[in-house]
């Protein structure tokens, strides 16, 4: 006898239950892959949880797919509107998930219908942030059109940590309040970089300020660790370094984490090891620090990012996928 005909309804308060059960399975079989990952929720309880916060934000809608009496699958998607990104939607780390005996084709059938409504109400760009080891939801997402922005790299921070030598008249140290002038002038460096091909992101020139004011306060934090090399006066390269709060809601944080939040070096210094000092330096920080692992994440068309961190031996545990939808369709529906 055949499966029972799937069918994919409005998704509702009485679907959290057994939506948890399928993401906290889900969960489970991606701590196999990336164990670091907290085990917290692999408890349905726990899950169930995190689903209902999603629930809680505004603009939250989607759908969940049933066989019989049987919840086999679920997506949920939160609208966003700001000026970089305008109008969008999140289908955030917890936003969907299936059973595993399921094909993975049931992420298109429910992407169909709930994602037929968000371009109604003129959310034209979608975000998905999904499980690295999940390849069956990964393809079947890239089958709907969408496409790596970006990566979530996490690793164990060694117990031996070698510096690598660099030249005698480059430092590496914590940037103190006297750096303030030559933070504010490498702040911009990443963003700069990724306007340019093949990134192309958009980098508005009134966001400089507000970028600048948040690396100054960040270089200030008493919690943070901001790592410059110099040479004289001159910032070559930076990494900063701060810590993470467990959390009962994030399942993407893994367990005694430190993020590397920000991190680059300028042109001109590029190949001569400052990048891996500098990550040297941070993880002994972090390991005299009590922490276990680190964080963070890369634009995957960044050619520079996507070829040092992994080279860092950070290991894609997430990633961003994206699809843009011509906004033409709103009018043209080849209708007459």
């Amino acid at each position: 006898m055949g499966k029972e005909k799937m069918k994919v309804v409005t998704f509702q308060h009485a679907h959290i239950e057994a939506a948890g059960m399928l993401l906290s399975a889900r969960h489970a079989a991606e701590r196999e892959k990336t164990p670091s990952l907290p085990k917290l929720f692999e408890e349905p309880l726990h899950a169930r949880q995190v689903i209902d916060a999603l629930l809680e934000k505004e603009n939250v809608s989607g759908v969940a797919a049933f066989r019989g009496a049987e919840l086999i699958g679920y997506m949920l998607g939160r609208l966003e509107t700001d000026k970089l990104r305008e109008r969008h939607t999140w289908v955030d780390y917890a936003g969907t998930a299936i059973a595993a005996e399921e094909s993975a084709e049931l992420y298109r059938e429910m992407y169909s219908v709930i994602g037929a409504e968000w371009a109604k109400s003129g959310s034209f760009k979608h975000y998905a942030l999904v499980p690295g080891g999940d390849t069956r939801a990964i393809e079947a997402w890239f089958r709907l059109g969408f496409a790596y922005e970006q990566v979530h790299g996490v690793q164990t921070i060694p117990s031996d940590i070698l510096l690598p030598p660099l030249n005698s008249d480059i430092h590496v140290r914590v940037a103190a309040e006297a750096d303030e002038r030559e933070v504010r002038k490498i702040s911009t460096l990443i963003m700069e970089h990724q306007a340019k091909s093949p990134v192309w992101a958009p980098a508005l020139i009134e966001e400089r300020v507000k970028l600048q004011e948040g690396y100054v306060e960040l270089m200030k934090d008493p919690e943070a660790y901001f790592c410059i090399a110099s040479q004289g006066q001159d910032i070559l390269g930076f990494q900063a370094f701060y810590p993470t709060q467990n959390s009962d809601l994030n399942m993407m944080l893994p367990d005694s984490c430190i993020c590397l939040g920000v991190g680059a070096t300028v042109p001109h210094a590029r190949g001569i090891g400052i990048g891996t000092h500098l990550i040297k330096h941070g993880f002994d920080h972090a390991r005299k620090a009590g922490y276990i692992n680190c964080m963070t994440d890369w634009r995957m068309t960044n050619l520079e990012a996507s070829r040092f961190w992994p080279k860092q031996n950070f290991l894609p545990y997430a990633y961003r996928l994206v699809r843009h939808i011509d906004p033409r369709i709103a009018w043209a529906t080849g209708r007459a």
